[in-house]
């Protein structure tokens, strides 16, 4: 694939990824406002897979592999020599997905500094 195509499909799923970050911030707002606990799980790990999105097509990109896991995604990330990238992804799955989504822990202040990861994560992928 041309660099051109490479770097037009990680665009694409960044932009992706923004959209669905967004999506997941206005949910995480109206959770902590109405209290919804349901609300709040699904939208913590909606911005959780902003970063599977991006993250997928990052190493899709460079490596033409589409990770299949959580671990494959943390190894090949370690792998690329993007430890800066395999240490938020962790961080943040540890946060919106684990303990948020999986455990029902309602920390609102823990996860929106896991919010704010996802956003600097965007921002790093961006930048290349």
């Amino acid at each position: 694939m041309s660099s051109e195509l490479v770097e037009g499909a990680l665009d694409s799923a960044l932009s992706t990824a923004e959209e669905i970050l967004n999506y997941a911030e206005e949910e995480f707002e109206k959770a902590l406002r109405t209290k919804d606990m349901l609300l709040y799980r699904n939208a913590v790990d909606k911005a959780f897979l902003s970063i599977i999105v991006a993250v997928n097509s990052y190493i899709s990109c460079k490596l033409g592999i589409t990770p299949k896991s959580h671990s494959e995604r943390r190894s090949v990330l370690r792998k690329i020599d993007r430890e800066d990238l395999r240490a938020l992804y962790s961080d943040a799955m540890r946060t919106l997905h684990d303990e948020a989504f999986y455990e029902g822990v309602y920390n609102p202040e823990e996860a929106e500094y896991a919010i704010t990861l996802v956003k600097k994560m965007l921002e790093q992928l961006k930048k290349g």
